[in-house]
C-alpha cells in the first residue's frame, strides 16, 4: 500500500507526528506545510507534482493501495517488463528478468499515460458501457410497462369474455323459461277446457238426480214411467260422454321435464376461458462498442415491415372542441396524450381513454412537443411568436426552465439526451437538456412550420414550400429526398416507427402518408374519409405501436399493426 498519507513522511522519519497537507506521488509520501516548502525548493524534487491530501484521499482504495516500491526488495520500480506485464526494481531485473528483451524504463511508460490512446479508449469504453447499461435498463423498464399494459388488457378481455358468456346464457335462459311457461300454459288450457266439460256433465247428472227424486215423491205412476224412460236415455248419453273422455288423448297425464343440452353441460366442464402464454421476441437494443474501430453489434436485426402490410385499427376519436388551434402532439409511454394549443397558449393533457386530465397555461405560444422520459418532463417550442424552448415538469405541472434560441423553433424531437429541433431560416439544431448553447446539425434555409424526426443515425424533416420530405444522416450526408405532389402537399408533422417507415401529415390533401425507409415509395393510409380536416401533426409511439393524428380541434388514435 502507498505510504501513510495522513502524516508527513519526512516528519515521521524524524519521529515527529505532523499531519500531511499535500501528497507527492513521485516521492510516495505526504508532506506538511513546512516540508512542502523544502520539497518545492529542493533541486531533486522541485519538479514533482503535488496535490492536496483532501483530493488524494478521493482516489479509489485500489489506487491508494498501489505502491511505487518493490515489496520484495524495498526498492523503487525502475523498469517495466512487457513480457510479464509487471513493474521491476533494479534487483528484480537482475534476479528474474535478466533474459527478458522487452524492458522499458518505467518513467517512459507512465509519462503520457493520461493522454495515451489506451487511457482514452478505456474512457470511451466506460462511457459506452454505461450507455449500454442505460439502454438495457430502459428496455427492461419498457418491457415491465408493456407487461403491465398487456396484463390490464388481457384481464379486460377475460372479463369481457365472461360478460359475453353471461349475456349469452342470460338470453338462452330467458328463451328457455319463456318456452317453459308457454308449454305449461298450453297444457293447462287443454286440461281446464276438459275440466269445464266434466263440470257440465257433473251438473247434468246432478240435475237428473234431483228430477228423479222429485218424480219419485210427487209424480203419478204413469208420469214416473215415461219420465224414467227419458232419464235412462240421458244417463246412457252421459255414460258415453264419460267413456269418451276417459279414452281421449286429453286424459293422459302431462308432465314437464328439462333436458340440458350437452354443449351447455360441457361449459361446466370447461377448466378455463383460455390460456396465458409468454412469448419471447428478439431484443431491439443496439449495443455499442469502442473496440475494433467502434464496431457495433446488433442482437438481432429486425426485418422492416412493408408499408403495404401496415394496418390501422381500433380508432379512438378525441374531441378537442375547447381547444383553439392544436399543432403538435405526443403519446407518452403510459398512454397519456398531450397536445399543444397554439392559439390558447396551453398544453392539454388527456388520459389514455381520451378523457381530460389537466391543462398547463403558458405565457407564450405552444407549437410542438417532445417527451423527455428520464425526468418526466416535456419540451415545448414557441413557434413564430417566441424564441425559446420550455421544459415543463409533468408531475408539478410547472415550467422548470426555458432554453433560449436565436430564432423561432418549430418542430422538435428527442434524440437520446439531446433535443433536436427546427429553427426558421437556420435549419436543424440541437441543444443539450442542460441548456447549453445551440449547435447546427444541418444549415438549411427552410420555411416556417417545418417538422423534424430522428431514427437511428438518420434525421428527417418536412418542407411545405416544395412539398418534400428529406433524410440526412448524422454526418450531414443527403440520403434521399421524397416528392410526390399527388399524395403529399404541404407536409407538416413527421414521425418514424421502429422499422424506419416515415409517417407524414399532408395538410393540403387532408391525409397521412407512409414513406418507405429508402424514400422511394409512399402509401396514403388516412384521408378525409377518416375524418382528417387540415391535419397539423402526428406522433408514433414505438412502445405501444400507436399513432396519434391531430386536426385543429380533434384527434384520432390508432393501433398500428
Amino acid at each position: 500500500m502507498a505510504g501513510n498519507w495522513t502524516v508527513c513522511g519526512v516528519c515521521d522519519f524524524r519521529n515527529i507526528n505532523k499531519a500531511s497537507v499535500v501528497w507527492c506521488s513521485e516521492c510516495d509520501e505526504g508532506l506538511c506545510d513546512e516540508c512542502k516548502e523544502h520539497h518545492g525548493a529542493s533541486k531533486s524534487s522541485r519538479s514533482h507534482s503535488i496535490i492536496p491530501v483532501t483530493e488524494y484521499q478521493k482516489l479509489p482504495i485500489k489506487v491508494l493501495e498501489i505502491t511505487q516500491t518493490c515489496q520484495k526488495h524495498k526498492e523503487q520500480y525502475q523498469t517495466f517488463c512487457k513480457k510479464h506485464d509487471c513493474p521491476c526494481c533494479r534487483r528484480c531485473v537482475i534476479e528474474t528478468h535478466n533474459d527478458c528483451n522487452d524492458l522499458t524504463a518505467i518513467d517512459d511508460i507512465v509519462q503520457n499515460v493520461k493522454a495515451s490512446n489506451a487511457f482514452l479508449e478505456v474512457e470511451k469504453t466506460l462511457v459506452q458501457i454505461l450507455e449500454n447499461v442505460r439502454r438495457i435498463r430502459n428496455d427492461r423498464t419498457e418491457n415491465l410497462k408493456c407487461l403491465q399494459d398487456q396484463r390490464v388488457k388481457i384481464e379486460h378481455d377475460i372479463k369481457q369474455t365472461r360478460k359475453m358468456i353471461n349475456d349469452h346464457l342470460d338470453k338462452v335462459q330467458e328463451k328457455l323459461i319463456k318456452e317453459l311457461y308457454a308449454k305449461e300454459e298450453n297444457e293447462s288450457k287443454i286440461i281446464n277446457q276438459l275440466l269445464s266439460e266434466i263440470d257440465e256433465t257433473k251438473k247434468r247428472i246432478s240435475d237428473l238426480q234431483v228430477d228423479q227424486n222429485t218424480i219419485k215423491k210427487h209424480a203419478s205412476k204413469l208420469q214416473s214411467f215415461f219420465a224414467l224412460k227419458h232419464i235412462e236415455k240421458e244417463v246412457l248419453d252421459q255414460e258415453k260422454i264419460i267413456q269418451s273422455v276417459l279414452k281421449s288423448e286429453d286424459m293422459k297425464i302431462k308432465t314437464l321435464s328439462l333436458v340440458i343440452d350437452k354443449e351447455v353441460q360441457n361449459i361446466c366442464k370447461t377448466a378455463s376461458f383460455g390460456s396465458v402464454s409468454v412469448e419471447s421476441k428478439s431484443c431491439k437494443i443496439v449495443i455499442g462498442s469502442n473496440k475494433n474501430k467502434q464496431a457495433q453489434m446488433m442482437v438481432p436485426i429486425l426485418i422492416s415491415k412493408c408499408i403495404g402490410d401496415i394496418r390501422l385499427n381500433n380508432k379512438m376519436q378525441i374531441n378537442l372542441q375547447s381547444a383553439g388551434d392544436v399543432r403538435g402532439c405526443a403519446i407518452l409511454p403510459n398512454g397519456k396524450m398531450m397536445f399543444c394549443d397554439h392559439l390558447k397558449r396551453n398544453i392539454i393533457s388527456l388520459k389514455s381513454d381520451g378523457t381530460h386530465e389537466f391543462a398547463i397555461t403558458l405565457d407564450t405560444t405552444a407549437h410542438d412537443i417532445a417527451y423527455i422520459e428520464g425526468d418526466n418532463t416535456i419540451a415545448v417550442t414557441t413557434g413564430f411568436y417566441g424564441n425559446s424552448i420550455h421544459i415543463i415538469d409533468i408531475n408539478s405541472r410547472t415550467r422548470k426552465r426555458s432554453i433560449q434560441t436565436s430564432g423561432s423553433p418549430y418542430g422538435i424531437t428527442l434524440n437520446k439526451n439531446v433535443l433536436v429541433y427546427f429553427k426558421s431560416g437556420k435549419g436543424i439544431m440541437e441543444v443539450q437538456l442542460n441548456g447549453e448553447s445551440e449547435k447546427a446539425l444541418a444549415q438549411l434555409n427552410m420555411p416556417s412550420f417545418s417538422s423534424v424526426a430522428v431514427h437511428g443515425d438518420n434525421i428527417y424533416y418536412t418542407n411545405r414550400d416544395n412539398d418534400s420530405v428529406t433524410c440526412y444522416d448524422v454526418h450531414r450526408n443527403l440520403k434521399w429526398e421524397f416528392k410526390d405532389t399527388q399524395n403529399l402537399q404541404c407536409p407538416q408533422g413527421i414521425s418514424v416507427d421502429s422499422n424506419g417507415n416515415v409517417y407524414v401529415v399532408s395538410m393540403d390533401t387532408n391525409s397521412v402518408v407512409i414513406i418507405t425507409p429508402d424514400g422511394k415509395r409512399c402509401r396514403t393510409i388516412l384521408s378525409s374519409r377518416d375524418g382528417l380536416n387540415i391535419p397539423r401533426g402526428l406522433h408514433f409511439e414505438p412502445t405501444s405501436n400507436k399513432l396519434l393524428v391531430v386536426n385543429e380541434k380533434s384527434a384520432f388514435l390508432y393501433d398500428v399493426s
